[in-house]
């Protein structure tokens, strides 16, 4: 599936320009000729670089124009033309193109998802046990975030790091909430090809938009991918699972009647990381978030 703003254009150029200047045949109408072209008229000869070539004149069009088909984004505000070979190799020609901003930014494309107690779960989308998703297309391409119950437990992100931008590795981020650094690191192999840079710019995309903008890393599934990982009713069974095991866990506090973050009818308040002193905000972390935690998985 490709994006619905591609579209295609048949375009000119010289071929021995110094600068290549794309010129979209639609721009004039079917078979006309504009005054000030000279590349499609006779008036080639005139022109200083078919001079330098130094070949005699001919009949007809310049002899170095060239006519190629191209592919643009229509969503852009300056059309950029890709080669038609090379486009399929962007996210545009694939299911990719949803994490795209500008398909975001334009479209708004409704998250048909499952909630649980407002804490959202996709089911097209499959869940590692430390809050981390990932959405594989049938076009193959990968994308990793942070799922809507992280989101919320960490509240605003104010910075982001990335532990490893390409190759095969486990991906990681650190992510910096109220002074405290937290690293999420999804628990299976990726062939990273992409890590959403622009993050580091504008954090707060990751717990406002974790389904869509707020994704971390783009990639080519390899072995193990897949591995231990819930989606569809499973998912949302676990989910449920999990808002239980908050409650209970942010309850479990010395001191009874003092647990932060118990509101919104009986779903955590967001941001009730930053609510908590340091050692119990690293305990919280280590409990639901770590990849290693209460036996979520063992180390290789």
């Amino acid at each position: 599936m490709t994006c619905p703003f591609l579209r295609e254009a048949q375009v000119q150029y010289c071929q021995t320009a110094a600068f290549r200047k794309l010129i979209p045949l639609a721009a004039s109408p079917k078979g006309a000729v504009r005054a000030e072209e000279k590349c499609a008229s006779e008036s080639h000869a005139a022109c200083p670089v078919f001079r330098l070539q130094r070949q005699e004149p001919a009949a007809g069009p310049c002899p170095y124009l060239r006519e190629s088909l191209m592919q643009y984004c229509a969503a852009a505000p300056v059309a950029r033309f890709v080669p038609y070979s090379e486009s399929l190799l962007s996210r545009c020609g694939h299911d990719g193109f949803r994490y795209c901003g500008l398909y975001l930014q334009m479209a708004h494309p409704a998250a048909s998802s499952a909630e649980t107690d407002s804490v959202a779960a996709p089911d097209w989308l499959h869940y590692s046990a430390n809050h981390m998703w990932l959405d594989l297309t049938e076009d193959g391409a990968c994308h990793i975030g942070i799922d809507a119950f992280l989101s919320r437990a960490l509240g605003p992100i104010e910075a982001v790091g990335f532990v490893w931008q390409r190759g095969r590795h486990l991906p990681a981020a650190v992510l910096t909430v109220g002074g405290i650094e937290v690293e999420v690191m999804f628990p299976n192999p990726l062939l990273i090809a992409n890590c959403n840079l622009y993050l580091r710019a504008a954090p707060s995309k990751i717990s406002a938009e974790p389904y869509t903008g707020g994704w971390l890393f783009e990639g080519t599934p390899v072995e193990g991918t897949l591995d231990c990982l819930r989606s569809g009713g499973e998912a949302r069974g676990w989910m449920e699972e999990e808002q239980r095991r908050m409650n209970q866990f942010l309850q479990s506090w010395p001191r009874p009647g003092e647990a932060p973050g118990m509101c919104d009818g009986g779903l955590f308040a967001a941001g009730v990381l930053r609510q908590l002193e340091r050692d119990q905000a690293r305990a919280l972390v280590h409990e639901f978030f770590s990849p290693y935690a209460s036996g979520k998985r063992e180390p290789s």
